[in-house]
């Protein structure tokens, strides 16, 4: 993609090139950004907004150069007619496919056995406790974890968060009450979201841990970096506490009560394929 974010700089880097993409000139590709590059126009600007040094520009499709080394036709296009005959299709067979109705299980309180119940509640409570933990480590010890909210690894991390946030708070919810109660009603709505991304969060978990320890990563290690030292700081990160958690820790923790788990548990449907 054209439009890609980076860090707010004056002037273009080095490796951000500026030869145009072998389908010239189109809508995805700016010339300028999007937002001031300046960070003292930024700061003095006249309502002192708190802003963010991102913004869209063009890099030709590689962010901080760190994918310079990929041929530019695979990182700019120019994309073939067939890919919006596609997106089309695709968007139009998911409204057209829609279960009806589309339904998410989920299980009342009540319904658990009391040990299975406090047992799978407590490993729900450690992975949301763990996965915020994890990022709040990472940012202070890197500083920033700069993409990784916009990555697919880091929307797959933030939804194996989030999946047992909702079920412990729908579980706290659930007071047993009646089902016209309020809260009642804001634990099954809780808990309807929890299941609903049971499945997303095993699939891209498995996505991530797949195609980063079997392509990504060997690709990158014996291919794109030459020297050995940087073979060894690569290795070195890659196997340190942020890389480890989200690429080899994240697909069994997305197990966990998903496809491993107490009464809770419960057959993945057409509406989770959906």
């Amino acid at each position: 993609m054209g439009l890609i974010f980076g860090e707010a700089t004056r002037e273009r880097t080095p490796s951000s090139s500026t030869s145009p993409s072998l389908g010239g000139p189109t809508p995805y590709h700016r010339r300028s950004s999007w937002m001031p590059r300046d960070r003292e126009t930024i700061y003095k600007s006249y309502l002192r907004r708190i802003v963010y040094p991102w913004h869209f520009y063009e890099n030709n499709g590689s962010y901080n150069g760190w994918f310079d080394w990929l041929p530019e036709w695979m990182r700019v296009g120019y994309w073939s007619p067939v890919f919006v005959v596609y997106l089309i299709g695709f968007y139009s067979s998911m409204i057209y496919f829609k279960p009806q109705p589309l339904i998410f299980e989920t299980a009342t309180t009540k319904q658990l056995q009391n040990d299975d119940r406090d047992f799978w509640f407590y490993a729900d409570a450690s992975i949301f406790a763990w996965g915020i933990f994890v990022m709040i480590v990472s940012s202070v010890r890197m500083g920033s974890l700069g993409a990784f909210y916009i990555s697919y690894t880091g929307w797959s991390w933030m939804l194996l968060t989030a999946r047992p946030g909702f079920a412990v708070l729908g579980y706290l919810l659930d007071d047993e009450g009646p089902t016209s109660s309020t809260t009642a009603k804001i634990s099954a709505l809780v808990k309807t979201l929890e299941s609903s991304l049971r499945f997303p969060v095993v699939v891209a978990a498995f996505v991530t841990f797949t195609i980063w320890n079997s392509i990504l990563f060997p690709m990158i290690y014996f291919f794109a970096i030459k020297e050995e030292k940087h073979r060894n700081d690569f290795l070195k990160f890659n196997f340190g506490f942020f890389m480890t958690n989200i690429h080899l820790l994240n697909l069994p923790l997305a197990m966990i009560n998903t496809v491993i788990g107490g009464d809770a548990i419960r057959l993945f449907t057409f509406s989770d394929l959906w």
